[in-house]
């Protein structure tokens, strides 16, 4: 794994978790917290390394509806992409899908921020990468509250959108942690930016295969045999899929 800067990511309002440190970690680029998320910027790559928060079962009660709204993000200048996007064949993908900020009318205007987005396969943006979007919300409103983290999986091998030249990932990953029954659980899945019919089940990975491919390391503050035990499961079942 690369050598990484520890930030930290810092949680008050869980009704199941209590106050819980969440660290993340990256190389160089800099740390910005909206509302309700989290994210690492990657200013050469022109969007989200990751994007962190926590969803809640009184968070998916969707008060105020999609704002449509995309525009630059304060905390970052220099991130107005609509002539990027404009007639790419790409569709400005949420990373922390508007449907998880409806909450409020200052989360839902958030997430539409050019720093939440990452071109995708309409496709696969309205399709796979929906369905995945909508399980993490039943599974927020069964368990109570999860932490999610998602992102795109940067290499070197992506082809590039508009004058700012914003790179589109092949594929994204998404990692989910949660506490039942006093007991961690971790899932982690990777989907390739493109149509796909297959079930969910197909995209489910390890977390410790994530962070091997992105260089992250998501829970270090863990007992090492919980994050070791947590990271390197694969437990299908244990998420009813």
């Amino acid at each position: 794994m690369k050598t990484l800067l520890l930030t930290f990511l810092f949680f008050t309002h869980l009704p199941l978790f209590g106050q819980l440190e969440i660290p993340y970690f990256e190389e160089y680029d800099s740390i910005t917290k909206h509302t309700a998320y989290t994210l690492s910027y990657n200013p050469i790559l022109k969007q989200a390394n990751w994007v962190a928060y926590l969803l809640t079962r009184l968070e998916t009660d969707n008060t105020f509806t999609r704002s449509n709204k995309f525009k630059e993000d304060p905390l970052v200048p220099g991130t107005n992409f609509s002539k990027d996007y404009y007639k790419s064949g790409y569709d400005r993908g949420h990373l922390a899908p508007a449907a998880d900020m409806g909450f409020s009318l200052v989360s839902m205007q958030e997430s539409f921020y050019y720093t939440n987005m990452s071109p995708q396969v309409p496709s696969f943006n309205r399709g796979i990468w929906n369905k995945l979007e909508n399980q993490v919300r039943n599974w927020a409103v069964e368990y109570d509250s999860l932490y999610v983290v998602t992102g795109p999986i940067l290499d070197t091998a992506m082809s590039i959108i508009g004058p700012h030249r914003i790179s589109v990932p092949n594929a994204y990953y998404k990692v989910l942690l949660q506490k039942r029954n006093n007991k961690w659980e971790g899932i982690g899945f990777i989907l390739k930016n493109e149509v796909s019919k297959s079930p969910l089940a197909t995209f489910v990975v390890s977390i410790d295969s994530i962070e091997t491919i992105t260089g992250l390391d998501f829970y270090p503050l863990l007992n090492d045999s919980l994050e070791v035990n947590i990271e390197n499961k694969v437990c299908i079942e244990c998420w009813k899929l």
